[in-house]
């Protein structure tokens, strides 16, 4: 299966729920713990939880996300977005999760989970920086993100076939509800706290849909 986010365009003028034009330069965020579910049966396929994957729109590379999956018709698909907390604490990380990424501060306050960044006009600076991490207590950002497959689809494993789930995700989702994150009033959020932890809530619960399934024949 392939895992595939409709990308932005870095550089290009948007418009947040605020009316604020912002233009990215940079949107990235960690995805891992895929688990797919057939609610009827009850059967659940889990891929391993320490295979993390970064998605960065500056490489469309990272955009596609390939996964093997038993042979099952699933109808639920579930995913975290952010970085679980033993890994936050465990020593150096390789691979996604090496530091030379540029999604690590530190030792204390461990991974940014997810990163959207640019210019503004709202901003003071002209610049706005939203690093959301936290992963300890009420400031854990790690959102699981549950999602049916929309209806009457559904994604059907067959031996030796692919299927493709595309998944469309929202920049814009990051500034409102159910809390409002205005550019002008908070440019910059770079530690854990309130403000990441309202960002994460708003990306969580509708930054990420899924926009349909082709399954090979």
């Amino acid at each position: 299966m392939s895992f595939d986010s409709v990308p932005l365009v870095l550089g290009k003028t948007y418009k947040n729920y605020f009316k604020e034009d912002y233009t990215p330069t940079g949107f990235k965020f960690y995805i891992h713990n895929f688990q797919l579910e057939n609610t009827d049966s009850g059967k659940i396929f889990k891929l391993a939880k320490d295979k993390y994957y970064l998605v960065d729109f500056s490489d469309t590379t990272t955009m596609e996300i390939k996964i093997t999956i038993a042979p099952y018709v699933y109808n639920r698909f579930s995913f975290t977005i952010g970085v679980d907390s033993a890994q936050n604490v465990g020593g150096a990380q390789t691979d996604a999760l090496d530091p030379a990424k540029g999604m690590f501060w530190n030792w204390n306050t461990g991974y940014i989970m997810a990163k959207l960044e640019g210019t503004s006009p709202k901003s003071p600076t002209g610049r706005f920086e939203y690093h959301i991490g936290g992963f300890s207590g009420e400031e854990n950002v790690s959102k699981t993100i549950p999602r049916l497959f929309p209806f009457p689809t559904n994604l059907d494993m067959k031996p030796g076939k692919e299927s493709i789930v595309y998944i469309t995700c929202d920049a814009n989702a990051w500034f409102f509800q159910p809390w409002d994150i205005k550019i002008a009033d908070n440019p910059v959020i770079a530690t854990p706290g309130l403000l990441a932890t309202q960002v994460a809530e708003n990306y969580g619960s509708k930054g990420f849909t899924i926009d349909s399934v082709y399954n090979e024949p």
